[in-house]
């Protein structure tokens, strides 16, 4: 990426990073100048220099013809960051004084990695009396620290896991799974289930990189989120029982067989009906 395009994102036009790199490289310099070297037009380069003064970019010696000078890159990064925070915080009350919608009872496809961070780690925040979770160790790592603030606040947090980690972050309690170990070495991807307040859930299913989404919901319907708090309890007291199970209904039991939908997407055969996963 080049200085130039590096300036896009935070705003600027491309006449506009072109100026400001050009006075970077050239040091203080006139409009006139500076045109010429980024090959635009003269009036068009003196408004973009005016334009990068209103933003904190540039400075001038007032003289005739001025000078311009740029503003050194970390202050100019400074300022642009305090004013993104400003701007924020200002966007945030705004937006907080708009009404809540109501419960729409419908699911919501999540696209990207940073969406199923971002709603996850709200629907924690928001929570509290109850956060119910099942997730891979990867996962889990990276909601720990919005679990553990949950749970200062409080809130029952607690969840299913699969690894035995020492330096797991206090506060709240996991159940490790009984079949943890053939879940991590079948399951087609690292897994999350989460349901706060039995009021919102999530169903996400990423990469073992967590690089890319392939399947996950979000759903405001109470309806829903009611069934799947007690399906992760009832989950959680199985987990938690001695390892004998009942024989009468293996197809209920937490490592009993594997009926023809998780054989599918297993990628078992089906024949293939072992209590390891």
């Amino acid at each position: 990426m080049s200085p130039e395009d590096a300036l896009i994102p935070l705003g600027f036009t491309e006449t506009e990073a072109l100026a400001y790199c050009e006075l970077l490289r050239a040091g203080p310099s006139t409009g006139y100048r500076i045109a010429q070297g980024i090959g635009k037009a003269q009036a068009n380069t003196y408004k973009t220099l005016s334009t990068l003064a209103q933003k904190g970019a540039v400075i001038d010696d007032g003289g005739e013809p001025r000078a311009f000078r740029a503003v050194a890159p970390d202050q100019l990064i400074s300022a642009l960051s305090g004013r993104f925070a400003d701007q924020a915080h200002a966007a945030a009350d705004a937006l907080a004084r708009l009404k809540s919608p109501e419960p729409q009872d419908r699911y919501y496809q999540l696209r990207s990695p940073d969406q199923v961070w971002t709603q996850a780690e709200a629907m924690i925040d928001a929570a509290t009396e109850t956060v119910l979770f099942d997730c891979f160790p990867q996962v889990e790592a990276r909601l720990a620290p919005a679990f553990a603030r949950a749970a200062a606040r409080g809130v029952a947090v607690m969840g299913i896991v699969y690894d035995e980690d020492p330096n797991r972050a206090g506060g709240y309690q996991v159940i490790r799974s009984r079949t943890a170990e053939g879940v991590l070495a079948r399951w087609p991807g690292a897994a999350l289930r989460l349901a706060c307040d039995a009021s919102e859930h999530l169903l996400c299913l990423l990469a073992h990189d967590l690089s890319e989404v392939r399947n996950a919901l979000w759903s405001d319907s109470i309806y829903l989120a009611v069934h799947e708090h007690y399906a992760l309890a009832a989950e959680l007291r199985l987990h938690a029982l001695p390892l004998t199970e009942p024989k009468f209904a293996p197809q209920l039991s937490i490592a009993g067989l594997h009926p023809p939908g998780l054989r599918r997407l297993l990628g078992l055969t089906a024949d293939s009906n072992g209590a390891d996963s």
